[in-house]
C-alpha cells in the first residue's frame, strides 16, 4: 500500500490554493493569479549514518486517508480534503490512525506542467494504432495527477577482492589428412584479483505502489540537480511516503552494485571465456545518500469498466501504460496484409 502527503498552501490575498509552477519557479494562486517566487539550492549527499540514525520526520499535524478501492493511502493536512484517490480515481476515501514517516531532503522538480503532460499523453496514444479509438477519447486532463514519488539514491566507492576459476576456450584450425578441421581446447585455472568501481546515484524505490519495472520504463530523472527540500516546491502536488525502511533500501542498493561488479568481472576475460565459482568480498566506503522525490504524473483511463494505469516521467514525458487492444483493427490489418500478399503472389505468377 502507498502512503502519500497532500501539500497545501493558501494565498495570502484571497485564500485560494497555491500551486508550485517549476517553469516560473514560484507559487501561483489558482483563484486570483497571485505569484510568489521561490528560491532554491542544489541538494547535497549526506552520510549514510545520518539516514540510519537521525533522518528528519514529517510534521505530525496530518490525517491519513485510505482508498477502499485500491488500498493507496494519502496523508492530508488539516486544511485539505481529498475527495478522490490520486492513483485510481475512486471516491471512497476513509480515515486511518496512521502518521507520516521520513521527510525527504531532495526534490527533483517537474519539468512539464499539467497541460504539457496531457498533450504528451495524447501524442503517445496517437502512435498506438491498435488501441481502440473510443479508449483514446476517454483520457481527460483531470485524470492526470502530479505525484512526487520517494526514492533513495546511493553513492559509494566499492572495492572487491575476488577468487574463482577461469575457464578458457581456445579454438584452432588444423590440417588433418589434407582437410581443415576445427579443434577446441578448454583449460581451467584459479584466479585472484581486485576490482574497484565508483557508483553515483543508484536509485532505489522507497515505495511499492509503482512496480520497479514500471519505474525502469520511465527512468531518466536528473537526480544530480535536485533541489534542497522546501515544502513550497510540493505545493499543489501529492507526495508519496516511503513504505520501505532505509536499511532495506541500502541492502537493495548493495545488491545492485554487486551485480554490476559481477557483470564487469564476467566480461573482463573476453567473450570466449567465463568465470566459475566466483567468490566476491566487497568493501563499501564513502557511502552517501539522498532521500529524493521524483516527479511522476499518474493517471488512469477507464474503458469498459476497467481502469488502465498510466505513469509519466514529469521531467522528460516518457510514458509507461497498459492499454487494451482493438481486435477489429488487428483483424482488419491482418486481412489487409493477406490481400496484399495475395496480390503480390498474382503479379509474380504473371511474370514467372
Amino acid at each position: 500500500m502507498s502512503t502519500s502527503t497532500k501539500v497545501v498552501q493558501k494565498c495570502k490575498i484571497c485564500g485560494g490554493d497555491l500551486v508550485f509552477n517549476p517553469s516560473k519557479n514560484g507559487l501561483i494562486c489558482q483563484r486570483c493569479g497571485n505569484f510568489a517566487s521561490v528560491t532554491g539550492t542544489i541538494s547535497n549527499e549526506k552520510s549514510l549514518q545520518t539516514l540510519l540514525n537521525n533522518a528528519p520526520l514529517w510534521k505530525k499535524d496530518a490525517t491519513v486517508v485510505c482508498c477502499e478501492h485500491c488500498g493507496a493511502k494519502t496523508v492530508v493536512s488539516k486544511f485539505d480534503l481529498v475527495a478522490k484517490c490520486e492513483y485510481c480515481g475512486a471516491a471512497n476515501m476513509v480515515k486511518t490512525k496512521e502518521t507520516p514517516g521520513l521527510r525527504p531532503d531532495t526534490v527533483v522538480l517537474f519539468g512539464l506542467n499539467k497541460d504539457e503532460a496531457y498533450k504528451q499523453v495524447s501524442a503517445w496514444l496517437s502512435k498506438r494504432f491498435f488501441v481502440p479509438s473510443d479508449f483514446k477519447h476517454q483520457l481527460k486532463e483531470r485524470q492526470i495527477n502530479g505525484i512526487y514519488y520517494p526514492v533513495f539514491t546511493f553513492d559509494a566507492n566499492v572495492t572487491g577482492k575476488y577468487t574463482g576459476t577461469l575457464v578458457q576456450t581456445n579454438t584452432t584450425t588444423v590440417e588433418v589428412d589434407g582437410e581443415q578441421k576445427t579443434q577446441t581446447q578448454t583449460t581451467r585455472r584459479s584466479i585472484t584479483d581486485v576490482i574497484s568501481q565508483t557508483f553515483d546515484d543508484i536509485i532505489i524505490s522507497a515505495n511499492e505502489e509503482i512496480s520497479p519495472q514500471t519505474l525502469q520504463q520511465i527512468y531518466g530523472f536528473d537526480t544530480n540537480h535536485g533541489q534542497t527540500f522546501q515544502e513550497s516546491f510540493l505545493t499543489g502536488f501529492t507526495v508519496a511516503q516511503a513504505t520501505l525502511d532505509p536499511h532495506t533500501c541500502w541492502n537493495e542498493a548493495k545488491k545492485v552494485m554487486e551485480n554490476r561488479i559481477r557483470s564487469r568481472i564476467a566480461t573482463r576475460y573476453g567473450d570466449a571465456n567465463r568465470v566459475e565459482n566466483l567468490h566476491l568480498d566487497l568493501d563499501f566506503t564513502n557511502i552517501t545518500y539522498k532521500y529524493a522525490l521524483l516527479p511522476i504524473y499518474v493517471g488512469h483511463i477507464e474503458y469498459k469498466g476497467i481502469k488502465y494505469p498510466l505513469y509519466m516521467n514529469g521531467q522528460t514525458g516518457k510514458v509507461s501504460a497498459k492499454t487494451p487492444k482493438s481486435w477489429r483493427k488487428i483483424l482488419l490489418t491482418l486481412a489487409g496484409m493477406g490481400l496484399a500478399a495475395f496480390g503480390v503472389g498474382i503479379i509474380l505468377a504473371m511474370f514467372l
